[in-house]
């Protein structure tokens, strides 16, 4: 039996009627960021210029394109709506995809459940099916995976794309089983085009492709049993030998749901996840001490090697690279105190105070495994004194540290403002709260929509 096999077997069994609260709980958290979020992301070029070329300015399909008049087929909505998901770079993270999950996952079941008429609780049931396929093929693959240069929210997500359309469409296991095989050609996406609009674009392809693996495991196609495990097959070309441990993503399906343990990360600021700890710890500085520019000699910021990457070691060199820049985010938050969507629009980058900040910014690593989240921010003042801050876990961070839920409504309505009436932004966050009991999604979808 192929790998591929035993997966689809264990996805299939997934059912919603054995989900503990606590599951649909966050699955609605999770569902309802990502909605506000594609919701925000809208208007940008990036989700703008992809429904132009996309659906070329027609409007009649039977897919809500979110925060927008559009209409689409459900491939064409689930391609742009993880775009607009993605374009700001405040959706959720996971650790174990090492990447953004939901942003894949939700725009293709959304685009699949709104043109069957599915059922609320359906999609609750297929994004749960499609987090933990996607987090347990993960398990088998990270952190090689994505130290290699893969982007994994779209290399490993587009498998929870294909698995929770499969479950809407009512695919059996061997149908499961082609369509994660058929993403295993179709994954693609690497991190050297990070801090450009291809890295939403991304999530667009893979949100497009595991709906459209899904669809076509149910005409009948077929694929190769082994195209995990073969020589020339995902793993081996993907990780390489000895970079991979498949049987690390056959065990203990469900016991816990990965939406638990490590669970799902809401970012409390639109910018690269990896900074967030820092980020909290930069704020509590301006908070405790009112800094200004004129104060602050220089800054060592110190977190795990893993988050410290190339590119988010580099000042800010556009509106979208400072989403990916530790320095510009540690400048904004020692001196505003906060870090703000408006943060990244227009020329905010190029503000002569901030780039001042940003030059004195040092980071130095460690591998401390068990502190991989953390971050501690240490400033030397232009006086002489030195002040210091450590997160240990970024708010937002999963289970173990999770955002208020009047944080959760502000983000909501925050990002649904750009685009949404707040009369009508609060509806649809009311409709997302209780999800499971709407009974067709279409009622959901019909309150995203700009009128």
């Amino acid at each position: 039996m192929g790998l591929a096999l035993e997966l689809a077997r264990r996805s299939v069994g997934l059912r919603y009627e054995t989900f503990a609260p606590d599951v649909v709980r966050w699955a609605k958290v999770a569902i309802a960021d990502t909605v506000g979020c594609a919701i925000a992301g809208a208007p940008e070029e990036t989700a703008r210029a992809a429904l132009r070329v996309t659906c070329g300015g027609q409007t009649d399909g039977p897919c809500t394109i979110l925060g927008t008049a559009a209409k689409a087929r459900p491939l064409d909505a689930a391609f742009v709506n993880a775009i607009a998901g993605h374009a700001l770079d405040f959706d959720d993270t996971s650790k174990s995809l090492a990447g953004h999950p939901t942003v894949i996952i939700l725009p293709a079941v959304l685009a699949l459940a709104e043109a069957r008429g599915a059922s609320g609780q359906d999609v609750v049931e297929a994004y749960v099916v499609g987090l933990e396929t996607a987090t347990r093929i993960a398990r088998g693959v990270n952190f090689h995976h994505y130290e290699k240069g893969w982007h994994p929210t779209a290399t490993l997500g587009i498998f929870g794309a294909a698995a929770g359309c499969s479950r809407l469409l009512r695919l059996s296991e061997s149908q499961v089983a082609v369509a994660l095989a058929a993403c295993v050609s179709l994954a693609c996406g690497v991190k050297s085009n990070f801090g450009t609009q291809i890295k939403p674009l991304h999530a667009g392809v893979a949100a497009r492709n595991g709906l459209l693996a899904a669809q076509l495991a149910q005409e009948g196609y077929s694929a190769s049993e082994s195209a995990f495990e073969h020589p020339q097959g995902f793993l081996e070309v993907f990780n390489g030998a000895g970079n991979y441990d498949a049987q690390r993503m056959l065990g203990n399906w469900g016991e816990p749901y990965d939406l638990l343990d490590p669970g799902i990360s809401i970012k409390k600021y639109p910018c690269v996840y990896s900074v967030h700890a820092a980020v909290d710890a930069a704020v509590l500085l301006h908070e405790r001490h009112a800094l200004q520019a004129a104060d602050i000699r220089s800054v060592v910021v110190r977190m795990h090697r893993r988050r410290l990457l190339p590119h988010v070691r580099r000042m800010a060199e556009s509106a979208l690279d400072a989403k990916f820049s530790l320095p510009y985010a540690i400048a904004r938050a020692l001196i505003d105190g906060r870090v703000s969507l408006e943060h990244f629009e227009n020329d905010a980058w190029e503000e002569p105070r901030v780039r001042e900040i940003m030059a004195l910014i040092r980071t130095e690593d460690h591998d401390d495994d068990a502190n991989d989240y953390g971050a501690e921010v240490t400033v030397q003042l232009a006086s002489g004194g030195v002040l210091s801050e450590s997160i240990a876990i970024p708010l937002g961070h999963g289970p173990r540290s999770p955002l208020p839920d009047k944080m959760l409504q502000a983000k909501f309505e925050d990002c649904a403002a750009r685009t949404l009436p707040p009369a009508q932004a609060a509806r649809l966050f009311a409709l997302l709260q209780s999800l499971e009991q709407v009974a067709d999604i279409r009622i959901v979808t019909s309150q995203t929509a700009v009128v």
